[in-house]
């Protein structure tokens, strides 16, 4: 049986900590998670990590400076090594506390396990590993999700060199060698309170340059972002871009005993169409400043095979998703063999 171990240094997140041990510990189980504390205060973050520790989560609280968390990538990859040393897994994923592990194949699939199965498959490979996919909550609209290309990595047992930060630049035994993985990361980084977006910003900021954090915009640029724009502007600036509208998701954490209104938000200004989507997800655009909502059925399959110059690109080779939705929609395309047209819901207000 293949064996991932996933570990997470978070501080203070009391909204995210529990959703995201029960999530990965119904696919992997509570023993292969590692919870590293950067020093949490919280009394509700430190219940939490004391009442799964005694479920068999591993919590670390010898990392609590702001030099532990400037060195995160460090400080994952010792404990990677130290797995290594102990012979306990075949996989190490590293992820932050906002990141929620699934498989995007020809459907979006949060069935456990067909996310292990990928393991398996990886298994006879030699080589550094890439997941590039990530579906970012939009805000203010719980149930859609829009594709990104982000790099992440993921390890396999004895092959780390080195991990930043971010996660976006690995360093394994195969240098020569990537394999790009079905994973995407459910990124809820979009939290429904913006002050908590400004909160959490200001945290990592403060640990960045713990002089005047948000006086020096050369550090943590995309933190700075936060307090420059408001939260009508914020939430703006997302309304036009066209995504995915997954129910699913939030259908899975309440399987899981999760609201997910307390991570998604409860959106009452879009849509909510009870669709029967066996793929998991249907391509999504608001027209008309948000009084026409389109959805339509995407093949990832057919959209393949059928624009080879998509596959072919560098950027939207990586997934053809993220090309139709941001371009191919307009241009025409089309995104499935049935070529139906789409469902359209008229709104008598703006979002």
């Amino acid at each position: 049986m293949t064996r991932i171990r996933c570990v997470m240094m978070q501080k203070n997140e009391a909204t995210l900590l529990e959703p995201w041990i029960l999530w990965h510990a119904a696919i992997f189980g509570f023993p292969s998670l590692t919870v590293i504390d950067n020093g949490s205060t919280d009394p509700t973050v430190l219940e939490i990590q004391t009442r799964y520790e005694e479920k068999g989560v591993r919590i670390i609280r010898d990392h609590a400076s702001h030099s532990d968390f400037l060195h995160k990538g460090e400080v994952i990859a010792n404990i990677i090594r130290q797995w290594d040393a102990e012979e306990s897994y075949d996989f190490a994923v590293p992820l932050d506390c906002d990141e929620f592990l699934t498989v995007f194949l020809d459907q979006l699939s949060l069935d456990p396990d067909v996310i292990r199965r990928q393991f398996d498959y990886l298994k006879q490979e030699n080589a550094t590993f890439i997941t590039e996919r990530l579906l970012l909550n939009v805000p203010e609209a719980p149930d859609y999700y829009l594709p990104q290309i982000v790099r992440r990595s993921l390890f396999k047992a004895r092959t780390i060199v080195s991990l930043d930060r971010g996660f976006h630049n690995p360093q394994s035994l195969y240098p020569e060698r990537y394999v790009r993985t079905p994973f995407v990361h459910l990124h809820l980084h979009n939290r429904p309170d913006y002050e908590d977006i400004r909160r959490f910003a200001r945290q990592k900021l403060t640990a960045t340059d713990t002089g005047d954090a948000l006086e020096h915009p050369a550090n943590g640029t995309h933190l700075h972002f936060y307090f420059r724009t408001d939260a009508e502007a914020f939430s703006a600036g997302y309304r036009p871009v066209p995504n995915i509208y997954a129910p699913l998701i939030a259908q899975r954490f309440r399987d899981l005993g999760v609201d997910p209104d307390i991570l998604l938000g409860t959106g009452e200004s879009v849509p909510h169409p009870p669709l029967s989507i066996p793929s998991g997800f249907v391509a999504h655009r608001a027209r008309h400043d948000g009084q026409q909502h389109e959805y339509r059925v995407f093949d990832p399959l057919y959209y393949a095979r059928s624009n080879p110059d998509v596959t072919q690109d560098a950027y939207y080779g990586i997934w053809p998703l993220l090309h139709y939705v941001t371009l191919g929609w307009d241009e025409g395309r089309q995104s499935d063999p049935h070529d139906g047209p789409p469902l359209v819901i008229q709104t008598d207000k703006a979002t």
